[in-house]
């Protein structure tokens, strides 16, 4: 018989993966988890679903299954919003320690930070705001935005009204595509949006929803009177080649682009093309991430760290592709620099940089949650 191991040393370190699913985004799990890989982790995952994400009990179960069962305290968790609090507050309670990913297209109202628990977030309404702010820096005054019924039931216009009332700044109006689309819808957005005469307009969707307002704008043609910026999710390769006159020239703003020449993000490109023989995305940009911070937490370890070794490892600051991946002090959260991306006949280019400081979420989290706060339980983009 071979030499036994020592009860200390294993043979593969446990992870536990949490994933919602998506039927806008079918591949939102497997993009994830193959950014996550391109890290090279010698470790073994340990998946379960989280449905849409709408249910902190389906998650917080998910949870104490893989603990109990597995005897695993590593959790890598792609998170909605929806009473989120109860899965933080779970997971530090129980000592388990617990790297979250989400969207960010809600603001995280009185979510102090828990020990162990850490969220390294897309920040789209995070990046909404910084819009705002720039906005009023232009001098832009009336800001008219353009979303469907379901983009507008997070928070992401609710950010850039902030800025907006922050800086003198306000809206002109607001237009939202229905649930079932009219006939003439192009000519609604035209007859809603041309009277106000806005400074700008902002415009927000994802997938579908998407699709359908950058036909609107070919029709409408209202790119060539107005200033639009759009989201990340609200263009993509499809939509600018089947809508490549009407957004000649637009925005997007956004902390990331796969045409960042940053030496890291080139090398996370090439590094997913020449394995998936694509460029990546959203998705597989927060699993690359994600799977950095765990390659830094695990090197050097035989055994399981300890919580605290865990801790003292997220002090350190690491270079991604959107920049400096570091979790602030106050908050456990990155934060990251926006861009604001122009489409042009070459490409996306970067027009302008906004400066994130983190301020923003730090003054929400400790901020008293609205006594009334609509919108969408499920996580965004799952649907």
């Amino acid at each position: 018989m071979g030499e036994s191991l020592p009860p200390f040393i294993l043979l593969f370190m446990k992870i536990g993966i949490l994933l919602p699913q998506s039927k806008q985004y079918p591949s939102l799990d497997r993009d994830f988890m193959r950014g996550m890989k391109l890290n090279d982790l010698d470790v073994k995952f340990f998946i379960e679903s989280i449905g849409i994400g709408a249910d902190e009990k389906i998650i917080i179960e998910k949870m104490q299954k893989l603990s109990l069962q597995e005897d695993i305290s590593i959790f890598i968790g792609f998170l909605g919003h929806r009473n989120i609090q109860s899965v933080y507050d779970y997971a530090s309670n129980h000592n388990l320690f617990l790297l979250a990913t989400d969207m960010g297209s809600t603001l995280p109202y009185a979510l102090p930070k828990k020990q162990g628990v850490y969220i390294n977030s897309f920040g789209i309404a995070e990046s909404s705001y910084h819009l705002g702010a720039y906005f009023a820096s232009q001098n832009y005054k009336n800001i008219a935005t353009s979303s469907s019924y379901y983009d507008s039931g997070y928070g992401i216009n609710q950010a850039i009204e902030m800025a907006l009332y922050q800086n003198d700044s306000q809206f002109s109006g607001h237009y939202i595509t229905p649930l079932n689309p009219r006939e003439n819808e192009a000519d609604c957005m035209q007859e809603t949006l041309a009277p106000l005469k806005p400074d700008a307009i902002f415009a927000f969707h994802s997938g579908i929803y998407a699709e359908e307002h950058a036909s609107y704008l070919t029709k409408n043609k209202l790119t060539q009177d107005y200033p639009f910026y759009f989201t990340s999710f609200s263009i993509s390769d499809k939509i600018k080649e089947e809508n490549r006159e009407a957004l000649q020239n637009t925005m997007i703003v956004s902390s990331w682009s796969d045409s960042l020449r940053s030496k890291k993000n080139l090398s996370f490109v090439e590094k997913h093309k020449a394995i998936f023989h694509q460029a990546p995305n959203i998705f597989g940009l927060l699993g690359y991430e994600t799977g950095m911070i765990l390659e830094n937490l695990l090197k050097d370890n035989d055994s399981i760290p300890s919580l605290e070794q865990l801790i003292d490892k997220m002090e350190e600051a690491l270079e991604g592709p959107r920049g400096k991946i570091q979790f602030h002090p106050e908050t456990n959260r990155t934060s990251f620099d926006n861009y604001i991306f122009k489409i042009t006949d070459d490409g996306i280019q970067i027009e302008t940089v906004l400066k994130n400081d983190g301020q923003f979420i730090q003054n929400i989290m400790s901020d008293q949650r609205p006594q009334s706060m609509g919108g969408w339980h499920n996580a965004y983009l799952c649907h």
